[in-house]
């Protein structure tokens, strides 16, 4: 798990090299928000297309640079085996986000 989420925090995080820690902050609520939607939408039992469907209509994401980002996360999160659907998970996505620095 450790090494997908590390995965993902640096594909996302890779086109943003010369953000303020405020900005990556800031980026970092927004995907950890993705993230957790698309945790909810599983637990739910929607399908991955549905929920990454959702999540690119919802706000802050609608018609924002996060658009890219939704299936990237929410890929993730539908690979990642249910009994690691928690919000430690969620928590530990965010935390990753704003400790990776380059």
């Amino acid at each position: 798990m450790i090494r997908l989420l590390c995965l993902a925090t640096l594909m996302l995080a890779t086109p943003a090299l010369a953000e303020t820690k405020q900005q990556r902050q800031d980026r970092c609520t927004i995907q950890t928000g993705i993230v957790q939607q698309a945790v909810d939408l599983r637990i739910q039992n929607k399908s991955q297309k549905r929920a990454g469907k959702l999540i690119l209509k919802s706000d802050p994401i609608a018609g924002s640079k996060y658009e890219q980002n939704v299936d990237v996360l929410v890929d993730w999160v539908y690979h990642l085996p249910k009994n690691q659907l928690l919000p430690e998970t969620v928590a530990y996505f965010e935390t990753s986000c704003n400790e990776f620095v380059q």
